[in-house]
């Protein structure tokens, strides 16, 4: 299942009407959060994304079961300034 029309224009209205403000990413959250509980099949749960094929491995520690490329960590600032 996927969100709906209007749960998603809802979503992208949000993000629009906060672009550039320090309280873009609480407010996302917020929205994220009613949408979750309207629909939570929308969301992937852990079981999903045990089963999920990325093009790019996440770099956190979400679950997945193959990936196309895989994650290449960013080189550390210290390392960055030394060359």
């Amino acid at each position: 299942m996927f969100l709906t029309s209007a749960q998603r224009k809802s979503l992208m209205e949000t993000a629009m009407q906060h672009k550039g403000t320090g309280s873009r990413i609480t407010a996302i959250d917020a929205v994220v959060a009613r949408l979750y509980h309207e629909n939570p099949c929308a969301f992937h749960t852990v079981a999903s994304l045990e089963q999920r094929v990325f093009f790019h491995a996440p770099d956190s520690d979400i679950p997945y079961l193959a990936a196309i490329k895989p994650h290449v960590p960013a080189p550390r600032q210290e390392d960055v300034s030394a060359a």
